[in-house]
């Protein structure tokens, strides 16, 4: 009975959060994943199978060959997805301090609660799988062999191994992330903490940056002959699959066929035996990664449990040199008065350093990196110099890439960085703002805008030529700015500070956003192209641009905030009494 109550009190330390409002319940939060999780198995299993339910003469050779990708492309995207869950989930894989100086006290042993933890971590893993997996493994099979005569065990067969399949390779991935963070954690000991956040950050833009560009590489990795092919995970699972399947399919009586489709059977069902051949053998590869993951991620968990964590004890204090170079610099230019600087450094420290913050921004960094990856790519053929012959996604690119990233930004504004840091805010803030929000809105374009036209300015340089890409880069910081500004406009909770509440019409509102957002980016860049054919037009431009920046600031200058309201986020249809 303990051991299954202390489970469901790990397994909501997944979904809680103290710093969120009350109105703002992580279950909400996971049910919307698992069932997005559910939709998009159940979406790509009929889009898939399509090919097979309109396929006036099915053939088993071609079937099996075809089925091939689709398990490829099934199983790559549940590693992806287990890997992410993996990541988000980085803090809570193991006993941290907090869990010593809750369970600590109790007359508990340390193996009941270790146990616990590691039995809430695996039904975390097992619930995301079988979301991924399930109606995938489900449908495809049957709706793949729904016109070829076969019978009720083999398609139950067929079922069975795509599921078994599918959720080995999603474990394995996210046996991966944990066996990768425990064996960091057992070999650096109390120094993983320096290293934790950027490792976190990394895998998680490595991983969504994998997902956008999953075409791409299913592309590459489809290509079974080639030798590359077989270094990727993966196409490991596929092999398995294929040792476990057999010939079920392709071994099915073909029927009779017109001549030119038995010739293409012909042709499908000996490419399908060649691929069959060649990767089979990598079964016994997918069978040791998981076990090996499985076996390096508990033996590490355990070994990092041998004794409770304990709370960190630092002496950052003792060799304390003051402020670095770029913190003289900041506080002599951009953030001089003591309440703009504590925005500034706090909006960067947020961003960077918190776990969720973190979290947000990073997804938001691979999904800037694919985009451009991919625009930049497309259109690395263009003469540089003319500006008429650049295409407009080129243009697009760097719109985009700050779009996302202000996007993101947008979201981990509303969310608190810890609560002592509300409660000393609480007694510093006298009800104006306007200087700290100058020192946010600066952090901002100093630790998102500013990356990002740098680091665009040099493949924009080999693209369109040097003078057309600095004045792009310009465009580029009077959007980014104008943007920050339009955003803190008609902000009536303290940044980083106010408790969190999720908005309530995003499922409604957010694809009419997205979809608004594309047609206005790609106005935006036809019209930036027009504007970049002489300096005059440029400076019009330039100007709207930057009276877009100045009009809030003057809208919004000596505003005070409601005290109350700044602070926390009232539940919806509740009256605030103001008694005190």
């Amino acid at each position: 009975m303990g051991d299954r109550l202390l489970t469901r009190h790990f397994l909501q330390r997944f979904l809680e959060n103290d710093l969120l409002s009350p109105e703002a319940d992580g279950h909400d939060a996971i049910a919307m994943v698992w069932g997005g999780l559910l939709t998009l198995g159940l979406f790509l299993s009929v889009v898939m199978s399509l090919k097979f339910v309109f396929m006036p003469f099915q053939s088993p050779g071609r079937t099996a060959l075809l089925a091939i990708d689709d398990r490829l492309t099934f199983i790559a995207i549940g590693m992806i997805v287990m890997a992410l869950v993996a990541v988000i989930t980085w803090d809570g894989l193991s006993l941290d301090p907090r869990d010593t100086a809750i369970l600590g006290p109790l007359p508990i042993e340390r193996g009941v609660i270790v146990r616990a933890k590691l039995r809430a971590v695996g039904l975390l893993a097992s619930g995301f799988a079988l979301a991924i997996s399930s109606l995938s493994s489900l449908f495809h099979p049957v709706l793949m062999v729904a016109k070829l005569p076969i019978g009720l065990l083999p398609a139950f067969a067929l079922i069975l191994i795509h599921l078994t399949v599918t959720l080995a390779a999603a474990l394995f991935a996210f046996a991966s992330v944990v066996a990768i963070r425990e064996v960091l954690r057992a070999l650096l000991g109390v120094r993983f903490i320096r290293i934790s956040a950027g490792v976190q950050a990394l895998l998680i833009v490595a991983l969504v940056t994998s997902f956008l560009l999953l075409p791409v590489i299913l592309s590459r990795a489809g290509r079974f002959e080639r030798r590359d092919a077989s270094m990727l995970p993966p196409v490991w699972f596929v092999g398995l699959h294929e040792a476990l399947a057999g010939g079920i399919v392709a071994g099915l009586p073909r029927g009779a066929l017109p001549v030119s489709i038995a010739r293409q059977e012909d042709r499908d069902a000996k490419r399908y035996r060649d691929i069959a051949v060649s990767i089979r053998p990598l079964a016994s590869w997918a069978v040791t990664a998981l076990t090996a993951s499985l076996a390096i991620a508990s033996l590490a968990f355990f070994w990092n449990s041998r004794r409770l964590p304990l709370p960190l004890a630092g002496n950052r204090a003792a060799r304390y040199r003051g402020p670095g170079l770029f913190t003289r610099v900041v506080t002599l230019t951009v953030a001089r008065r003591p309440a703009t600087r504590a925005g500034f450094f706090f909006t960067l420290q947020c961003m960077f350093r918190s776990g969720p913050h973190r979290v947000v921004m990073a997804g938001c960094i691979a999904a800037s990196i694919a985009v451009s990856t991919v625009f930049l790519m497309t259109g690395s053929g263009s003469p540089p110099g003319d500006v008429w012959s650049v295409p407009v996604y080129v243009f697009s690119t760097q719109t985009i890439a700050l779009v996302l990233l202000l996007a993101g930004f947008s979201h981990v504004m509303r969310l608190p960085a810890d609560l002592r840091a509300s409660r000393l805010f609480r007694l510093a803030c006298v009800g104006d703002p306007s200087r700290f929000l100058a020192g946010v809105r600066r952090g901002a374009f100093v630790g998102i805008v500013l990356p990002t036209i740098l680091l665009l300015l040099l493949p924009h340089v080999y693209l369109v030529g040097t003078r057309l890409a600095l004045m792009h880069a310009l465009s580029g910081c009077l959007l980014g700015s104008a943007l920050i500004s339009l955003r803190t406009l008609r902000m009536r909770q303290l940044p980083f500070v106010a408790s969190y509440a999720p908005a309530g019409d995003l499922n409604t509102v957010g694809p009419a956003v997205l979809i608004g957002g594309l047609i206005a980016v790609s106005i935006f860049s036809r019209i930036e192209r027009f504007a970049m054919a002489d300096v005059g037009s440029a400076a019009v431009f330039w100007a709207i641009l930057a009276a877009v920046i100045v009009s809030p600031l003057a809208a919004r200058r000596n505003m005070l905030l409601d005290l109350p309201t700044a602070f926390d986020v009232p539940a919806t249809g509740a009256t605030r009494l103001d008694l005190g």
